[in-house]
């Protein structure tokens, strides 16, 4: 039979079906993968050396999703590390299910690496110590996952309050939007509040 013109199977096709088995599935495995690209699992064998690449891959997908960095790190470190966390989440908000996989798994990949490197080279030239770097980048990043993960939960998370033994907690939530503004106020409030405690830890 002569070869299929377009190849069943590329590094890319990989990627993307990993990312929608994990948004489905909350989960990755190489048989579930095989399923939704219409192969058997040794060939994915073929174009990938086991599960590190394929997360390798997912990242790369993502990556490739969200476009290029729109941040310019010659400007103020501030609304350069800001633009920086909105396109992180944005690009994590489209693929929530595979969130828990991408944030527990090394980043060992050039491109990655220098994705950090512009971080990295922002936070040094704004004067923060080289110490304070990867504490300043991971909490950061946790803040963006956990709000990743809270565009996808339902629009009112604390419900059927009790007035009468929840008088503060009710107050507060008749000020609360009921839809997805509720996670973007979270999300600006938040990011702001990281900012200025940042600014603060600023050596003199």
């Amino acid at each position: 039979m002569p070869r299929p013109r377009t190849p069943l199977l590329d590094r890319r096709r990989i990627g993307a079906g990993a990312l929608r088995v994990a948004d489905e599935q909350g989960a990755l495995s190489i048989p579930a993968l095989a399923r939704e690209l219409g192969v058997a699992p040794s060939a994915l064998y073929h174009h990938v050396s086991g599960r590190e690449e394929i997360v390798a891959l997912m990242r790369e997908e993502l990556t490739r999703e969200a476009g290029p960095d729109d941040w310019d790190p010659s400007q103020p470190w501030e609304p350069s590390l800001e633009a920086w966390a909105r396109s992180y989440r944005a690009a994590f908000a489209a693929h929530p299910g595979a969130v828990p996989l991408l944030a527990t798994a090394p980043l060992a990949e050039p491109f990655m690496h220098a994705k950090y490197e512009r971080v990295a080279a922002l936070l040094l030239a704004a004067g923060f110590a080289a110490g304070q770097v990867m504490p300043l980048i991971n909490a950061l990043e946790n803040f963006i996952l956990g709000s990743a993960l809270d565009l996808v939960a339902p629009p009112v998370m604390v419900s059927d309050v009790a007035r009468e033994t929840a008088p503060h907690l009710s107050a507060v939530l008749d000020g609360t939007p009921a839809d997805h503004r509720r996670a973007e106020l979270a999300f600006d409030t938040g990011l702001r509040a990281l900012l200025t405690g940042f600014r603060a830890l600023l050596p003199r």
